[in-house]
């Protein structure tokens, strides 16, 4: 059995570029019967920033499949942006991708579900509730297993909690939500992020993800919601002035595949994926943690104010736009009422 330390001491070596003693590429590639093509948008050079694990997952999945799978991965949106890689897995073109829940809910709504306010009060217990029972047993695997696609258990990318950039121009730190007044806020397609900033002072803007750069430099927003790794990997965060940890909600990526292609595949090939998707998470969540946490101390070198919100200023957040309110009964009608009840008791 593969400790966990094993797996980090071994994820260490692939990720600085020396091959595992169990792989042979070349013999590999010639004998494998199947072929993972699979799709992101992140790649090698912003790893340090979004850690994906792909590369340990690729490397796993090949050896656990005893050479019949070759997993062919395309990076940095080779392949199309995160609304288009779906599309491209559903019919077949590729067998999997990887993007973010909020850019998945238009393939599986349910998954509006994680982006409720506040519904997770720390990045431990949502990753806690992703390996759970009950995440494996719900809508979030059965609804996009009736559009065709397989979640893979495990196989996360999440970056933690979002940050609220503030633009150098507005020259403002958010420590309480009246301090949004007359802001422009950057929002995503995500219904329960639009309906949270209606409930505030600020003033939500639709701005595509490729635009949000040059639209924080020339004032047509002021702010957004994003996690630390994409900021990051994307150099948005040097527009910043100020950086609040509000803990609104997370910014997680999934990794969906071709559900027909996955249950066609041999029964020692399936487990092998399986595995290491498993292992590929440990590996995941251990980087990403001290990637953000040299990414905070960037930040703050760059000249940019972070501020963590006290407990009092948590509390006014809460009341005025939290998920328990009336203001999203019809959001939680419609994207799952039970299991948000569910996910909320377990994350009290």
């Amino acid at each position: 059995m593969i400790s966990r330390r094993d797996i980090l001491k071994s994820g260490i070596a692939t990720a600085a570029g020396v091959a595992l003693p169990f792989i042979n590429t070349t013999a590999r590639a010639a004998k494998a019967d199947h072929t993972l093509s699979f799709g992101h948008t992140f790649g090698k050079a912003t790893e340090k920033y979004m850690v994906t694990g792909l590369e340990f997952f690729k490397e796993r999945a090949e050896h656990y499949s005893g050479g019949k799978l070759l997993v062919d991965i395309h990076e940095a949106g080779s392949l199309g942006g995160q609304t288009v890689l779906p599309q491209k897995v559903l019919t077949g073109a590729i067998q999997a991708c990887q993007l973010s829940t909020q850019n998945f809910t238009p393939f599986s709504s349910v998954y509006n579900i994680l982006d409720f306010p506040f519904l997770f009060p720390s990045n431990d217990k949502f990753e806690e509730i992703l390996a759970s029972d009950l995440f494996k047993d719900s809508e979030l695997t059965r609804e996009p297993e009736s559009k065709g696609f397989k979640v893979l258990p495990g196989m996360w990318s999440n970056a933690g909690h979002r940050v609220l950039g503030v633009s150098k121009e507005a020259e403002k730190v958010v420590k309480v939500p009246s301090d949004l007044e007359g802001m422009k806020i950057r929002v995503t397609g995500s219904k329960v992020e639009q309906k949270f900033f209606e409930l505030t002072p600020a003033n939500p803007v639709s701005i595509a993800w490729g635009e949000a750069y040059q639209a924080l430099q020339q004032g047509a927003a002021d702010a957004l919601n994003v996690g630390l790794g994409p900021l990051t990997a994307t150099k948005i965060y040097e527009t910043f002035g100020s950086a609040t940890m509000t803990q609104i909600s997370l910014n997680c990526h999934l990794t969906v595949l071709n559900k027909r292609w996955f249950d066609k595949l041999p029964t020692d090939v399936q487990e092998g994926i399986m595995k290491a998707a498993a292992e590929s998470f440990a590996f995941q969540q251990e980087k990403q943690r001290k990637a953000n946490e040299e990414m905070v101390e960037l930040w703050k070198s760059s000249g940019i104010k972070v501020h963590m919100l006290s407990d009092a200023e948590k509390k006014v957040w809460n009341e005025l736009a939290g998920h328990k309110l009336p203001a999203y009964d019809k959001l939680k009608d419609r994207y799952g009422r039970d299991l948000y009840e569910k996910l909320a008791s377990l994350s009290a």
